[in-house]
């Protein structure tokens, strides 16, 4: 009878630590981090299906090294010309059930206009982090997170450095410029008239990068939504920029949307176009901060210097 107490409290004990064992893999899988909206989302387990909601994101995942896992994308994103993967439709509503049928661990979505869509999927018990980044800091930050959520951290830090360092490797060959020095810069966005202008402030990564290249931003004193905000003709001709860069939304645009801004006669006297300083640049860098942002950074250095 003893022996037979004795064997069962011997399984009991067997039985209780390989639950502690259990209890605490999954504590040690299990990850809680703070998303681009504040909120604090717990991850139960290393993602292995994923949903990307916005293309902004796609890059963060390519450069980690873990794009294999993305099993949905939104219709614009150009991952899925090249990789085989399901299209989810626009960004704004999503098709949750499309995004529901892929059966994914966790959906990464921007903050702004798809903030909405965020409680949609967890009202569907769809797990969702948002990754909104505004700065070329927020962009450093969210590879280290995304590293953290996908369980490779080293590599996280390893690739968050390396975006840092070489953004700044660039920066500093024109750190030594004087502001006095440095050519006035205007990113110049339409919708179609010069009437209707945005251009960028504090708190874009636009601004940032101007910066960076060591270019002075003309909207620099100014900010809005984003550090974004509507201009007038006027602010052009007051401000007087040297150059003055354009965004353009299809290869082989470059003319185009150069042309639109040189031929717009109340500017033949502004410096940017009286000395041919227009430069066209792929929307694909400018539209939203991901690490293309040392892209970006180099192609408007080139254009300044």
């Amino acid at each position: 009878m003893v022996k037979f107490l004795a064997k069962g409290a011997i399984i009991v004990k067997k039985y209780l630590l390989t639950l502690l064992v259990i209890l605490l893999f999954s504590i040690c899988l299990s990850i809680e981090m703070v998303d681009d909206l504040g909120r604090l989302v717990s991850i139960g387990g290393i993602p292995e299906r994923v949903v990307v909601a916005s293309p902004a994101i796609t890059e963060y995942l390519e450069l980690l090294g873990v794009s294999s896992r993305i099993v949905g994308v939104t219709d614009w994103d150009a991952f899925a010309i090249s990789n085989t993967v399901d299209k989810i439709g626009n960004l704004v509503p999503l098709n949750l059930e499309k995004v529901l049928s892929l059966d994914p661990d966790l959906v990464l979505i921007s903050g702004g206009f798809q903030e909405a869509e965020v409680y949609k999927l967890e009202n569907i018990g769809l797990k969702a982090f948002t990754i909104n980044p505004n700065s070329f800091e927020d962009i450093y930050r969210n590879l280290m997170v995304l590293g953290n959520i996908f369980g490779i951290p080293a590599k996280g830090r390893e690739v968050a450095t390396n975006f840092r360092d070489g953004v700044l490797d660039i920066a500093k060959n024109v750190y030594n410029v004087p502001q006095s020095e440095r050519p006035k810069v205007m990113f110049v966005m339409t919708a179609g008239s010069l009437s209707d202008i945005w251009t960028c402030g504090t708190g874009s990564f636009v601004n940032q990068a101007i910066a960076y290249a060591g270019g002075a931003n003309v909207g620099a004193p100014y900010s809005g939504n984003n550090g974004w905000f509507p201009v007038s003709p006027e602010f052009v001709l007051n401000t007087q920029p040297d150059v003055i860069l354009v965004p353009y939304y299809y290869e082989g645009g470059q003319e185009e949307a150069i042309s639109h801004v040189k031929s717009y006669k109340p500017f033949s006297d502004v410096p940017a176009v009286k000395n041919g300083r227009v430069y066209a640049i792929s929307d694909s860098l400018t539209s939203y901060a991901n690490p293309r942002f040392i892209d970006l950074v180099r192609t408007i250095t080139e254009h300044l210097y």
